[in-house]
């Protein structure tokens, strides 16, 4: 268990259809890393503070050696992809999400279930 998450993380390009999102909270694109896809959208979920929209793409563990901001909407650099968390636009620079954010931790569900 490196870094104290179980399981294997997956890198996700996700592409959402925002057009119907009146408060633009939530960037077209996200990087963000997970154990799955749906544990990418709770993270994602839970960071933006709202219901996911509609996804347009969905690239799993892309290649970033070659990654050139300025070829995703907000031409922000990367975070850290290796880390759990949103790394496209980089909000995760400090460091991965907690353990309390992971849906095998027992304060996730309790957050979760308060929601």
């Amino acid at each position: 268990m490196a870094g104290g998450w179980p399981g294997e993380m997956h890198r996700y390009w996700l592409h959402f259809d925002i057009s119907g999102i009146y408060l633009r909270v939530l960037p077209p694109v996200v990087g963000v890393t997970g154990q799955d896809l749906d544990d990418c959208l709770e993270i994602i979920a839970h960071r933006y503070g709202q219901h996911v929209p509609p996804m347009t793409r969905v690239v799993e563990d892309p290649d970033l050696t070659d990654f050139q901001p300025d070829t995703v909407p907000g031409g922000w650099s990367l975070g850290v992809p290796v880390w759990r968390g949103v790394w496209y636009p980089p909000e995760n620079i400090t460091g991965p999400e907690p353990p309390e954010r992971q849906r095998s931790h027992p304060r996730w569900w309790a957050m979760s279930e308060r929601q």
